[in-house]
């Protein structure tokens, strides 16, 4: 039988070769695919397995009160992570770690559980127990070291300094306000290690170094906050109020040598206060000023040579407004007072009566003069500015109602910004909270202070001053006098309106005292709020008292030489 033509498997044997060749060729063109025009993005997946970024935060740069004390510092802690993939064991390392962690396992293991190559196990802790961590040597278990913000002055100013937080950027308060001043640049750690976690000898490494962040010198001076604190806090607390605001302030620039909030809080467990307290109610709340506003009132009547502090003014015991009847807060029969007395004693009555003669449109002219319808403009976030409604929009009654400083709201920094203008020769300036930089070099920057705006004249606000210190003399805030030492001020007593804005609360008040001293060379200026008091309403009785104390040792600390 004769065999087959071997030349017939030919083709198949052809196409065979050709199949070869073209896998060949595919395989290759793969190859050379994803070696040159992919070799980029696998080599990044690569790094991504063995490869660690660690981001090297900056230390917080410190707060200092104005004498250099420390306020805000950061402290150096500790921070464990783990790279889930290299823990062999999770439970056996979870139950190690929870102890020492103060963690519950089931936490750990769900961080484990991760599908990324890093996750953070605790932040800032104390270094002590990072160091037990790292003695036991768990693959996968890493440290690092980290700064945390700390304040040694504990509820000291808490409101006005604010806090930051766990990644060390300013939360509230000058920490919030200063924060891109404060918070500094990171650094970055790059480094490719091997399974164990080991660096790979010559891998990538990369190592940039974290900037600390500049230093600011406030204007606060931690011993008249501690004493403005202790002494709001004590007229709280006795007189059963709700809260209490205290304000110390230079008159001639602006600085702020204490703004105290009562309640307040530690600032290093801040996450564990109300809401509430948190807020620094002097500039981020209005109040209405009551009868401190009487002070605005009169200055402008003197101002536009309406009245003399000698010009008398027969005042009946009530007088009536559109569709209000305004009296005294103490009951009296009719009688002649001048304007200087009006101020002093603190009468309805004549305020109203100045008013009307100034008319809607002076008064209210005054009123933005004096900076009691804009912000102040200080170095504070949130801060509101308060409301004193345009004389188109006035009521019968409102003539009646904002000359003895109802109707209207203010922050109580404006209303300390608007008594200092009195005190300083009639110039506003505007507070602030901070007065240097310090920059990473250690150069000091230094903050340029308001040159302030004319508001009054030199002679009304001399007029002003005799008739205030006289209000301390022989009116209403005797309470207020210190030994050896001139001072001028003015009482408030002010209902409290609803919320709805309609009407006052019953029984309820805000009590004040704001004034200066010395009265030749005014340095000093203060202003005490005891809000919603339940034994009391008079700002006389329960502000005066804690003004007095605040301003004596504010005297003396300062050094300022006594006038008689």
């Amino acid at each position: 039988m004769a065999r087959k033509p071997i030349v017939k498997k030919e083709p198949r044997l052809l196409f065979l070769l050709l199949l070869f060749i073209l896998a060949f060729l595919v395989i290759g063109a793969r190859l050379v695919f994803i070696q040159v025009v992919q070799a980029k993005k696998y080599k990044n997946i690569a790094l991504k397995e063995h490869v660690r970024h660690l981001e090297l935060p900056p230390a917080r740069g410190m707060i200092y009160d104005r004498e250099g004390e420390e306020m805000a510092i950061s402290v150096e802690m500790a921070t464990v992570y783990a790279t889930p993939y290299l823990i062999k064991d999770p439970r056996r390392v979870s139950a190690k770690l929870a102890p020492l962690l103060n963690m519950r396992k089931k936490r750990l293991l769900k961080k484990f559980g991760s599908d990324t190559g890093f996750v953070y196990l605790a932040r800032k802790i104390d270094q002590k127990k990072a160091q037990k961590i790292q003695d036991l040597k768990i693959e996968g278990i890493g440290v690092v070291k980290e700064s945390k913000r700390y304040y040694p002055i504990g509820s000291l100013a808490a409101q006005t300094l604010g806090f930051a937080g766990l990644d060390n950027k300013g939360l509230s308060g000058l920490e919030l306000y200063y924060d891109k001043v404060l918070q500094g640049k990171p650094g970055q750690l790059i480094k490719e290690i091997d399974p164990l976690g080991r660096p790979i000898p010559g891998g990538v490494f990369k190592f940039s170094p974290s900037r600390s962040g500049k230093s600011v010198v406030l204007t606060l001076d931690r011993d008249i906050q501690y004493q403005a604190q202790q002494k709001l806090e004590k007229a709280v607390k006795d007189f059963g109020a709700k809260n209490g605001i205290a304000v110390v302030m230079n008159p001639k620039t602006g600085d702020i040598y204490a703004l105290a909030n009562a309640p307040s809080f530690n600032l290093n467990h801040f996450s564990q206060a109300d809401e509430e307290i948190l807020r620094n109610k002097a500039i981020t709340d209005t109040f209405e000023p009551g009868s401190t506003m009487k002070v605005i009132t009169a200055a402008a009547a003197l101002e536009e040579n309406i009245a003399q502090p000698q010009s008398p003014y027969y005042l009946p015991p009530r007088i009536r407004v559109a569709d209000r009847v305004i009296k005294e807060a103490h009951e009296r029969g009719g009688r002649t007072f001048t304007l200087s007395q009006i101020v002093s004693k603190s009468s309805n009555v004549g305020a109203v009566i100045l008013g009307i003669k100034l008319g809607k449109n002076k008064l209210y002219k005054y009123i933005e003069a004096f900076g009691l319808t804009e912000q102040t403009k200080v170095d504070f976030p949130g801060e509101v500015k308060g409301y004193t409604p345009p004389p188109d929009k006035w009521s019968g009654s409102s003539i009646g109602n904002i000359p003895f400083g109802q109707g209207l709201s203010v922050t109580p920094l404006q209303m300390i910004m608007a008594i200092s203008t009195v005190a300083n020769d009639g110039i506003s300036v505007r507070p602030r909270l901070v007065s240097r930089i310090i920059e990473n070099d250690g150069e000091t920057r230094v903050l340029k202070k308001d040159s302030g705006e004319k508001v009054i004249s030199s002679q009304t606000a001399k007029e002003m001053r005799s008739i205030l210190e006289k209000a301390v003399l022989e009116g209403t805030g005797k309470a207020a006098q210190v030994p050896g030492y001139r001072v001028a001020g003015k009482t408030g007593t002010a209902q409290k309106p609803k919320k709805n804005g309609v009407g006052y609360e019953p029984g309820k008040y805000a009590a004040s005292f704001i004034g200066f001293a010395p009265l030749r060379d005014p340095q000093i200026a203060i202003l005490v709020i005891i809000d919603e008091p339940e034994k009391g309403m008079y700002g006389g009785t329960l502000a005066a008292p804690a003004f007095k104390e605040i301003m004596q040792f504010s005297l003396h600390h300062l050094r300022i030489a006594p006038e008689k």
